[in-house]
C-alpha cells in the first residue's frame, strides 16, 4: 500500500519541509520589505527624499543565478550525474512559466491597485486545479482536493475583501484598475497553473530528483529574466542604481541566499510529498506571516477575517484527514515555485 499524499508515516520529513519553507520565506519577506523602502545611499534621509529600489526583476535574477549554481554543483559533483533527467522542451516550458508568473505579477501593479492584484493571485490553487482539468489531468485530483482548494481560496478572498485598508471611501477598490492589468493577472494565473501541471508531468515521466528540477527551472527562468530586463532597458537603470547605492547589494545577496534555501526545501517537499501539499504549506505559511504580523505590530483584525483564518485551517484539516484514508498517493496537483512574498511585502 502506498503512502497517503501527506506521507504521514514520515512526520520528520514533513517537519523539515514545513520548517524550512516557513523560516526561509518569512525572513525573505521581511528583507524584501526593507529592500523596497530603505535609503541605501548611507545618508539616512527622510522618506520620500531618496530614490527607492524598484527593480523587482533583480530579486528573481539574483536568486535564479545562485539557485542554479547550487543545484548544478550538487547534481554534478555530489550526485555524480552528468546531466539532468528532464528533456529540453520541459526545461524551457518550466522556466518560461516560472519567469512569466513572477514578471507578470509585478508588471500588473502598473495597471491595477494592489488589492485587485492580491485578490486575483489568491486564486492560485484554483488556477492550478482548473488548468490541470482543462489539459485533461482531472483524474489526477480527488474531490476532496478540489473542495480543499475552494475552501482555502474562498477564505483568502474573504480575508482580502474584508480588509478595511483595501477599500476606498465607499467600500470600492481604489482607482487605477484597468482591463490591461486584469488581463496580465489572468495570464499570470495561467502561468501558475501551467507550471504546476508541467512539473507534475515531468515528475511522472522522468522522475527527476530535486536538484534536476531546481537546476532546470532556474537556468531558463534566469536566462529569460536577464533577456527581458535588458531589452526593456531595466537592466541599465538597475546597474546605475547599484553604482549610486552599492549598499543595496548586501540585501540582494541575502535575498538570493534565503530564496535559494527556500527553493531547496520546496524541491525537497516535491520529492517527498504530493505537490499539492507544497501548495498547502505555502498558503498556510502566508497566513502564519499574517498572524505573526498581527501579534507583533498589533494590526486590527475584524470578525470576518478571523473566520477566514479559521476556514484556511479547516481546508488544510480536510486534506489531512482525507489523505489518511486514501490508499494511493496522487502526485499530480501542483504549485508554482516562485513565491509571492516579495510582492506582498512591497505593498505593506
Amino acid at each position: 500500500m502506498k503512502n497517503s499524499p501527506l506521507n504521514l508515516s514520515n512526520p520528520a520529513k514533513l517537519l523539515i519541509s514545513v520548517g524550512g519553507i516557513y523560516t526561509s520565506y518569512i525572513y525573505f519577506g521581511l528583507i524584501t520589505e526593507r529592500l523596497f523602502n530603505k535609503d541605501y545611499s548611507g545618508l539616512n534621509r527622510a522618506p520620500g527624499t531618496y530614490e527607492k529600489f524598484s527593480f523587482g526583476f533583480a530579486t528573481s535574477l539574483f536568486q535564479n543565478i545562485l539557485s542554479f549554481i547550487l543545484a548544478y554543483c550538487v547534481r554534478k559533483y555530489y550526485c555524480k550525474q552528468l546531466g539532468t533527467k528532464i528533456d529540453l522542451k520541459s526545461e524551457v516550458l518550466m522556466g518560461t512559466c516560472s519567469f512569466g508568473t513572477t514578471f507578470l505579477t509585478n508588471q500588473a501593479l502598473a495597471y491595477v491597485t494592489f488589492p485587485v492584484q492580491a485578490l486575483m493571485k489568491s486564486s492560485k490553487i484554483i488556477a492550478i486545479l482548473l488548468v490541470s482539468f482543462l489539459m485533461g489531468y482531472k483524474s489526477q485530483h480527488t474531490k476532496s482536493q478540489y473542495f480543499c482548494g475552494i475552501i482555502i481560496t474562498g477564505a483568502i478572498l474573504l480575508f482580502n475583501i474584508t480588509n478595511n485598508n483595501s477599500h476606498g471611501q465607499h467600500g470600492q477598490f481604489e482607482s487605477g484598475t484597468s482591463l490591461m492589468g486584469i488581463g496580465i493577472l489572468v495570464f499570470s494565473l495561467f502561468c501558475d497553473g501551467l507550471l504546476g501541471t508541467t512539473q507534475s508531468e515531468v515528475k511522472r515521466k522522468f522522475n527527476p530528483n530535486q536538484w534536476d528540477q531546481m537546476e532546470s527551472l532556474n537556468k531558463w527562468a534566469g536566462i529569460m529574466c536577464f533577456a527581458i530586463s535588458t531589452i526593456t532597458f531595466q537592466m541599465g537603470a538597475f546597474l546605475k542604481f547599484v553604482y549610486d547605492n552599492p549598499l543595496v547589494l548586501k540585501d540582494l545577496i541575502l535575498l538570493a541566499i534565503l530564496g535559494t534555501f527556500g527553493q531547496v526545501f520546496v524541491f525537497y517537499t516535491l520529492a517527498n510529498f504530493s505537490p499539492l501539499i507544497l501548495s498547502i504549506i505555502s498558503t498556510t505559511r502566508k497566513f502564519v506571516t499574517v498572524l505573526a504580523s498581527i501579534a507583533i505590530y498589533h494590526h486590527a483584525i475584524n470578525g470576518y477575517q478571523w473566520v477566514a483564518i479559521a476556514l484556511v485551517f479547516l481546508g488544510v484539516g480536510i486534506e489531512v484527514f482525507s489523505g489518511r484514508h486514501r490508499h494511493d498517493e496522487n502526485p499530480h496537483a501542483i504549485l508554482p515555485m516562485q513565491d509571492d512574498e516579495d510582492i506582498e511585502a512591497k505593498a505593506r
